[in-house]
């Protein structure tokens, strides 16, 4: 056996395929060790970068919170300004002390160290809010928070006593200067109090004016010596208390001037130290970012080192393993093909690849033989494939054959099928238009039979008066002899009459002649007297029955519109029967002449009348075999749709039997 050598990687060959695969997998697990260790450290420098922007975010909200409790000083100011309170002092002392709480939570920030500047200046200029409202505070005591405290409290009982002592004495008697000082007091206080509301000096100058007319009004006053001293002890006491009251109000004027010019710098240190604690939050948030591209950096060139260097190296140590076992794999390729002569690779150490060549090699030894033993089989195997091929032709044309005549039937069958369902539906119609047609005639026959009673009833009464009217026998044997004319002309409108609608025009025009001569026989009846009361009597009843025949075979002609095309002759039978009426007319110069025309056109309608109602009998039983024709037509028609339904099904099974047998024939 010749073994083909090859020398790619002979170190590497040299160990087994097992622990070439260990070592691979050996090398990830370190790769991606040493990816974790990146991913970790990573992880934790941006761990400390987020959580300096933590600090970052809670020193905005710190500064935040400061300069909302200056906003809540500015209003506590302007609402002590508007109405000073003590309560409102504790407040205002109470958010002060708040806003250092909040500015020593700033200073503890990991973040604040850069910020002290901006929060000492927000300190000191808090902590002159502090002293400017204290000393507000302190001016306000002074004057007094209400009428009660204060100033206005020492303004209210030195006026207050001195008008208890100008009342006393008025109450005893006093002079009208007494009135006089009590007035003028009642007006120096009004005065006061228009200053204490608005503080201008308009209302300065009027309590000054005020002040001067009491003050020349008590030196001119006839008073008691003492009570003179004591009225001006107690107004001069007032006017000191006035003259403070008015120091304090410019002294807090000042106060809350320089309470609002503080209150002024506020917003812009807060604004300062908003804007370096931003400043220290995108340090952090841009630290941050450095952070994690940084860590992204390291990450990405671990993977990608390891991306690399591990390819290289499963490629180094697959082609170790897949390069002999593709020479294998092609040696095997050309003995699953047949060939013999196959050299298989040289595999050096003793190794899972090495056994493979080695069983191969075993395999190649048993094809050789198994070729030897094929050749001499191969001539059998030849001609049992020749009559394979030749049963095969044989069956394909068979089936060809049969399929064709079968798509054939299925075609005639689908054919059948359709012109039966045209069958049904036309027995259908038809069949519905004999029902109409039936029942039409059926009444005609009725109001025939109707009109043909009533004429033999008229035949009779005329046959009473006959015997009386022997004088006319002439002139009757003329209207016999028209009579027979129209009796003619009748038998060739009978013949005429194969379909329904020439029956139903001459029952209309007999209808129409019966009213004339009822008329006719009405007119006679009244020239005839007594004789012709029952003549009379019966021509009426046969104008009526010839009126209910007229608008019956009216309603029958709508519906036979289509079969009245022959009527023409019949209508001038008819005018011709009119035209010997109106003759005898004129020669019915006596009742029995009248009487006798009479009797023979009577006897010419009631033979008309019976021969029409036998046609229209012959046209009701003619339409009745139409219906059971059409009827035998329908049932034809599904018979032929079943006998189709049934070539269907033969068709299916044959198609099936074939099929069975060609699959059989092809099996054996």
């Amino acid at each position: 056996m010749k073994i083909k050598g090859f020398s790619a990687l002979s170190t590497i060959e040299r160990f087994s395929v097992k622990v070439r695969i260990l070592s691979l997998s050996l090398i990830t697990a370190i790769g991606l060790v040493v990816i974790g260790g990146a991913f970790f450290w990573s992880q934790k420098q941006v761990d400390a970068a987020v959580e300096g922007q933590g600090h970052g975010v809670r020193l905005l909200q710190s500064v935040a919170s400061v300069a909302e409790i200056g906003d809540q000083l500015h209003i506590l100011e302007k609402g002590y300004l508007a109405r000073p309170d003590p309560q409102v002092e504790k407040q205002f002392a109470e958010t002060l002390a708040a806003s250092t709480g909040a500015l020593d939570s700033i200073r503890q920030q990991p973040l604040a160290g850069g910020l002290k500047a901006e929060i000492e200046d927000v300190q000191d200029t808090l902590e002159g809010v502090e002293g400017a409202f204290a000393t507000l505070n302190e001016i306000q005591a002074k004057i007094g928070f209400d009428s009660e405290t204060g100033l206005r409290a020492e303004l209210a009982e030195t006026a207050g006593g001195a008008s208890q002592i100008i009342l006393k004495e008025m109450n005893f008697g006093g002079g009208p200067d007494f009135e006089k000082l009590a007035r003028a007091v009642a007006f120096l206080q009004l005065a006061e109090k228009e200053f204490i509301l608005e503080g201008n000096d308009l209302a300065l100058g009027n309590f000054e004016v005020a002040f001067a007319g009491y003050d020349k009004l008590i030196k001119k006053a006839y008073l008691p010596n003492q009570i003179k001293a004591d009225i001006e002890k107690q107004m001069a006491s007032y006017r000191t208390a006035f003259d403070a009251y008015t120091v304090q109000l410019v002294e807090k004027a000042k106060s809350v001037e320089l309470l609002e010019d503080l209150f002024d710098l506020v917003p812009p240190h807060l604004h300062a130290l908003n804007e370096a604690a931003r400043t220290r939050v995108a340090a952090t948030e841009q630290e941050l970012q450095m952070v994690k591209t940084f860590s992204f950096t390291v990450m990405g060139t671990v993977i990608l080192s390891m991306l690399i260097g591990l390819p290289l190296l499963a490629t180094v140590i697959g082609r170790s393993i897949s390069a002999p076992l593709s020479n294998l794999n092609a040696a095997m390729q050309k003995l699953a093909n047949g060939e013999t002569d196959v050299a298989l690779p040289m595999v050096r150490g003793r190794n899972e690849i090495a056994s493979m060549v080695q069983s191969v090699s075993v395999f190649r030894d048993n094809a050789i033989e198994r070729r030897k033993l094929e050749s001499a089989s191969e001539v059998d195997n030849r001609e049992r494939d020749a009559r394979v091929s030749r049963l095969e032709g044989l069956i394909s044309s068979f089936e060809g054959t049969v399929n064709e005549a079968l798509a054939s039937l299925d075609r005639a069958t689908g054919e059948l099928t359709q012109t039966s369902v045209a069958v049904e539906a036309a027995a259908d119609d038809v069949t519905e238009q004999a029902e109409h047609a039936s029942n039409a005639v059926r009444v005609a026959s009725e109001n025939v039979n109707s009109a043909a009673s009533a004429t033999e009833e008229l035949v009779a009464s005329i046959n009473e008066i006959a015997g009386q009217a022997n004088k006319s026998t002439d002139v009757a044997q003329q209207a016999v002899a028209s009579a027979g004319e129209t009796t003619r002309t009748m038998d060739e409108l009978s013949q005429a009459a194969d379909r329904i609608g020439e029956v139903m025009k001459l029952i209309r025009d007999i209808a129409d002649q019966t009213n004339l001569l009822a008329l006719n026989a009405t007119i006679e009846a009244a020239r005839a007297g007594e004789a012709g009361k029952g003549f009379a009597i019966v021509a009426a009843e046969v104008k009526q029955l010839a009126d209910q025949t007229s608008k019956a075979t009216g309603d029958i002609a709508n519906q036979v519109l289509a079969i009245q095309g022959s009527s023409g002759q019949a209508m001038a039978a008819i005018e011709q029967v009119n035209a010997i009426i109106k003759e005898m007319e004129g020669l019915a110069f006596s009742v029995a002449s009248a009487v006798e025309q009479q009797d023979v056109a009577v006897q010419s309608i009631a033979r008309n009348v019976n021969d029409a109602s036998n046609r229209s009998s012959e046209g009701a039983e003619r339409m009745t075999a139409v219906g059971e024709a059409t009827q035998h037509a329908r049932q034809t028609g599904g018979e032929v749709e079943l006998l189709a339904g049934s070539l269907r099904e033969q068709a299916a099974l044959i198609r099936s039997e074939i099929a069975s047998f060609l699959e059989g024939v092809r099996a054996a």
